[in-house]
């Protein structure tokens, strides 16, 4: 099911309450979209609340609360595809399955969140159901009309195929509603699983079973416990074998090819995957795409 949480330019900021209800409801992996420097950013995988709030801290701080722009949140609930990060949303729109599946990319024109479930999708594709009707229904309209998000019978015939709700962001910061949304204090809910009465409650994929406080503090514990083994690497980018690494910044550029290179975008540190661990290669490398423009 999923909840999507959207602050438009004007509207308020969620309470840690409203977002710790929301993501542990909707408990199998977070992420965000927002605008900087003229492209809508993606950044989303954060499998547990710590990472993800560590994080939307530091983006508050960054952005300077995000007065006068937009936020939008995603917490997943799994109905198909994996639970992994690369199935967490928000996504672009695309039908290339390598930035579907991207947690990091920093100059899309357009990105889009999904709250429903879609039948007949992602059964057969490897992607999720998200993912194969952005892939093939949203990027075909979007390709020959890429303002169809202004287009009312455009947006009303995606919800009547999905029964779904959705939140588009475009490069301008401005939001694109399809379906019904809780508008509370200037802040729009996609659903009411943000409240504090569903901590009593557990979804399972589509409708809320009910238990008393005992499963609620069990349920809570087990997730704390989870929480402190895992090891989480949050903030790494997977780099692509047809992008260019300048290891030192001295202009000895070389291909990534077939290395499994991992680059962490807080700390700007570089690793390589080797025989099962993480291996520090270099402090802040220079990144270059296939058409050799910087990334980082």
């Amino acid at each position: 099911m999923c909840i999507i949480v959207a602050k438009e330019k004007h509207g308020r900021l969620p309470s840690e309450e409203e977002l710790r209800n929301s993501f542990e409801w909707n408990s199998d992996g977070a992420g965000f979209m927002y605008v900087d420097n003229g492209y809508v950013t993606i950044d989303k995988g954060y499998m547990t609340w710590d990472s993800f709030y560590k994080h939307y801290k530091k983006l508050l701080k960054k952005y300077d609360n995000f007065k006068n722009k937009s936020l939008v949140m995603h917490f997943r609930i799994g109905t198909s595809g994996k639970n992994i990060k690369e199935n967490t949303h928000p996504y672009p729109i695309t039908n290339e399955t390598r930035k579907l599946r991207a947690k990091h990319l920093t100059r899309e024109n357009i990105g889009i969140v999904h709250n429903g479930i879609i039948k007949g999708y992602g059964t057969a594709t490897g992607l999720n159901d998200t993912q194969e009707f952005i892939s093939k229904y949203i990027y075909p309209i979007y390709s020959h009309f890429d303002k169809f998000y202004k287009n009312k019978d455009l947006m009303y015939g995606i919800e009547v195929i999905t029964s779904s709700k959705w939140t588009i962001l475009d490069k301008e910061d401005n939001l694109y509603f399809i379906g019904d949304f809780i508008d509370d204090k200037s802040l729009m809910f996609s659903n009411d699983t943000y409240r504090y009465y569903y901590r009593q409650g557990k979804y399972h994929y589509n409708y809320y079973d009910y238990y008393d406080e005992d499963w609620y503090q069990e349920f809570y514990k087990k997730q704390e416990e989870q929480k402190k083994e895992e090891k989480e690497y949050d903030s790494l980018l997977l780099l692509d074998k047809e992008w260019y690494i300048d290891l030192y910044g001295n202009g000895d550029t070389e291909k990534i090819g077939d290395r499994e290179l991992y680059f962490d975008y807080e700390t700007l540190e570089l690793f390589e995957f080797k025989n099962g661990s993480m291996v520090l290669v270099t402090e802040n490398p220079l990144i270059y795409d296939e058409n050799y423009e910087e990334i980082w």
